[in-house]
């Protein structure tokens, strides 16, 4: 009997009788089928596709440039470039067993510095109201907040976008400008994480003849955190000097404190998942 992570019912067969969801097995974490969805992912992504790619990583900024002065139909539009991207994330992380965003009950209890206590007051309550054990309920609610997860990392853009709002009113008046800079910003992030973070955790692991990858960025946490704030801090600092034109040193001091703080606005994300979790249990 498969018993849906998305609706939560139980059907006979590989899909769920009500939203149609798959069952997820054991071929979908094979190495063969996240390269056959690479590989579909880049044999139908077309020239605009590529043409964003490239500029993303090597200019950073000037896609949301182009975009907001009207230059559109060269490039993919900055929410399909995103969701494109975060389709090889989430497989990346399927693949390497990385968990920056798909945070468990167990990182929410015991790695957590910012609100400890009102997520044991909170799990405490529903346990309790559902009548259940803690075992049963911490596996219903890493099933769901694994799936909503997936939704919810759109949370990143009006997010920054409100930073970017803040801090560069002058230059740019209109929220929805700063959502363009910040769901580039966010497609670079997530190539970060999907492809270049996993690529150097493959070769730590080949070196220090690891087990796994996740191992590797388990073992190396504070260096892995140091290198995506500096590339954050490096990307940021180049695209915002681009697109609002600003001063270089107030864009380089914005781009370093958005760095410093990149995990810390996770952590606000995780509090946002963990919510939404909880009340759609």
């Amino acid at each position: 009997m498969f018993v849906c992570p998305s609706c939560g019912n139980a059907s006979a067969g590989q899909f769920c009788s009500s939203c149609g969801e798959r069952k997820l097995g054991s071929e979908d974490r094979s190495l063969r089928h996240y390269l056959d969805i690479v590989i579909d992912f880049l044999t139908h992504f077309d020239s605009k596709g590529y043409r964003s790619l490239r500029y993303l990583l090597a200019k950073p900024g000037f896609l949301s440039v182009e975009q907001l002065r009207g230059s559109r139909v060269r490039y993919a539009k900055p929410l399909s470039l995103f969701i494109s991207i975060n389709v090889i994330y989430y497989f990346s992380i399927a693949l390497f067993g990385a968990n920056t965003f798909t945070t468990p009950l167990s990182v929410q209890l015991h790695q957590n510095d910012y609100y400890p206590g009102v997520v044991s007051r909170q799990v405490e309550s529903h346990v309790q109201a559902d009548r259940t054990n803690f075992a049963t309920f911490e596996m219903k609610y890493n099933e769901r907040t694994s799936v909503l997860s997936k939704t919810l990392i759109f949370l990143f853009i009006p997010m920054y976008a409100t930073i970017f709002h803040a801090l560069f009113f002058i230059h740019r008046p209109y929220f929805v400008e700063h959502a363009v800079v910040a769901t580039h910003l966010w497609s670079f992030i997530l190539l970060l994480l999907a492809v270049v973070v996993p690529a150097i955790a493959l070769a730590l692991m080949w070196w220090l003849k690891a087990p796994s990858v996740a191992a590797v960025l388990a073992s190396n946490d504070g260096p892995v955190s140091v290198f995506l704030q500096v590339c954050i801090a490096a990307y940021l600092g180049l695209m915002l000097r681009r697109v609002y034109a600003a001063s270089y040193w107030y864009c380089v001091a914005v781009a370093l404190l958005i760095a410093w703080c990149f995990f810390h606005i996770v952590w606000l994300y995780r509090f946002f998942l963990f919510v939404i979790t909880l009340h759609s249990l």
